[in-house]
């Protein structure tokens, strides 16, 4: 089935972006999934990826139609982002990364969600199997809140895993994400124009990452900090001071948090005692990244 792309004077409905992330043989899982539902719907897929991780000769040859977007060997996920969305043609834009499968109607749930509907559309990202402790404890910091069953309607965030945009609305604020596509800066620029978030518990992701836990504390600390300057980027210095100490309970509020969802859920059982230990550490990592965000403006 051939797939419109721009060079043939019909831009695809749906674009799908995808930050390779996680890196090695993870792309392939994703694409696996995406390549013949992305086909049922004439729309494209554009994959994102440092400087020195670029596909394979097998992997061009097994997905023809992925468009494949370089940035540099330092380029953040967030500027990968950008790099896609800007690339990209399509009426709507959904995006994931490499460590998430969508399920097998996620494209064409997409584009059912948007119909008559100007919003942001987030969807749900459950944990694939897994026992290990660190593991967990990443999904569980970053996705604990769009665990199944996913509560529908209005939300404050969706997760860049799991979101997908009307063109016309990213148009309309291209200064905010031309350089880095933050979710963060996108829902809170779109939310000043009246854009809703709403969440979809039928749209599916299953997130496979594993980690290596002190690369990933490191990881946590870092994203902290940038949020935290996204946050207060135009502040006064009292109200950096105010978020500064508040960072500091951060910890006990994000374990205990989790631990509501998980019970809100009835998935308490399904997490593995050892993810504790490092969610705990995880938590305090981002809580000094915050600090450190808040503190120093830079």
């Amino acid at each position: 089935m051939s797939i419109p792309t721009a060079s043939t004077g019909t831009p695809p409905t749906l674009s799908v972006v995808i930050v390779r992330f996680a890196g090695g043989d993870a792309i392939v899982r994703t694409l696996t999934s995406l390549a013949p539902q992305v086909a049922r719907v004439a729309g494209e897929t554009l994959v994102a990826c440092r400087a020195g991780d670029e596909p394979t000769d097998e992997m061009r040859r097994r997905f023809p139609h992925v468009r494949w977007i370089a940035g540099d060997g330092s380029a953040s996920p967030a500027r990968l982002r950008a790099l896609a969305v800007r690339a990209s043609t399509g009426g709507i834009v959904a995006c994931t990364e490499d460590h998430c499968t969508p399920t097998e109607d996620w494209c064409a749930r997409v584009l059912a969600a948007h119909v008559g509907a100007t919003a942001i559309v987030g969807g749900a990202i459950d944990k694939a199997p897994s026992s290990d402790g660190s593991a967990w404890a990443a999904y569980l910091l970053d996705y604990a809140r769009y665990m199944s069953p996913l509560p529908a309607g209005p939300a404050a965030y969706a997760s860049d895993c799991n979101v997908s945009y009307p063109r016309a609305e990213l148009d309309a604020i291209e200064h905010q994400w031309r350089e880095e596509f933050h979710e963060t800066t996108v829902h809170w620029a779109l939310h000043a124009r009246g854009t809703p978030v709403l969440l979809d518990p039928t749209l599916v992701v299953l997130q496979h990452r594993d980690v290596v836990l002190a690369d990933y504390l490191v990881e946590r600390r870092e994203h902290g900090r940038t949020f935290a300057l996204t946050r207060v980027a135009a502040a006064s210095l009292a109200a950096r001071v105010r978020f500064a100490l508040t960072a500091l309970l951060l910890p006990p509020v994000i374990l205990l948090r989790v631990r509501r969802v998980l019970a809100t859920r009835g998935a308490t059982g399904s997490v593995p005692a050892s993810a504790w230990g490092p969610l705990a550490r995880a938590a305090l990592a981002w809580s000094v990244g915050e600090w450190q965000g808040y503190w120093s403006g830079k």
